[in-house]
């Protein structure tokens, strides 16, 4: 029996007295493109936040490739190598270069040398279609760039899942298809995939599995064709029709 790469079981999640994910129950195959959709403030990205242990949760269980990630004892530093997250924010240092951002990783946590990092981050940078890119700084380049340097940084801990949190909504609309073209070139090379995403027209194309959350539940899960023409949930149909 295959395990899920990611499993979200009954996960229950607050901020005080505000309940903010309530039973949540999740499975990303491997190689799945899972795309999560909702109106702000549903829970969408305190889902991703507690994936890998950037948010704790209160109830159920969180599992990577079957193993527990809400046990107080698992090494957060390993399971952040294997889960790459990237944030509406690039969150890039101003004072390194684009190469010198997605050679950081490699060299602190997994030991690289400086000749073996910069040669890893460079192809990384090759993977985003940013080799031309890779003695600039930060802000010599474009914010789709920036982004893109920040989708490399993930990519250079050599994930098995990579989890993207609204990554385009800071975007100019001009630059936002550069970093979905990457996005789906790394679904296309088969890399599981959890996409908090504004941008339907993603969801339709890429993803394998559309989900709508709302008010911290899941409301409605399915392929991309019969969730957009055919919802079965009023609350389904009451969201596209806002977003369409």
């Amino acid at each position: 029996m295959n395990v899920p790469e990611v499993e979200f079981d009954r996960v229950d999640k607050y901020f005080g007295d505000t309940h903010v994910l309530k039973e949540v129950s999740l499975a990303v195959e491997d190689g799945e493109v899972v795309v999560v959709i909702g109106p702000s403030g549903s829970g969408k990205s305190t889902l991703l936040r507690c994936a890998n242990r950037l948010e704790e949760i209160q109830g159920g269980d969180i599992r990577i490739e079957g193993e527990s990630i809400a046990d107080p004892d698992v090494d957060v530093n390993r399971l952040r190598q294997r889960i790459g997250m990237v944030f509406q924010s690039f969150n890039l240092f101003p004072h390194k270069t684009a190469v010198e951002n997605v050679a950081l990783g490699p060299k602190v946590v997994k030991g690289f040398s400086d000749s073996e990092a910069k040669k890893w981050a460079s192809a990384m940078l090759d993977r985003v279609g940013l080799s031309d890119q890779a003695n600039k700084y930060p802000n010599q380049i474009s914010g789709g760039q920036q982004q893109r340097v920040a989708i490399a940084r993930a990519l250079a801990m050599d994930p098995s899942v990579m989890l993207f949190d609204e990554v385009t909504s800071a975007l100019d609309p001009e630059l936002v298809g550069e970093v979905l073209e990457v996005m789906r070139d790394l679904a296309d090379e088969g890399m599981t995939m959890i996409v908090v995403t504004h941008e339907m027209g993603f969801a339709r194309e890429v993803g394998d599995r559309v989900v709508l959350m709302s008010e911290g539940r899941i409301v409605e899960s399915g392929a991309p064709a019969d969730f957009f023409a055919h919802p079965e949930t009023d609350r389904a149909r009451q969201f596209l029709a806002r977003v369409h």
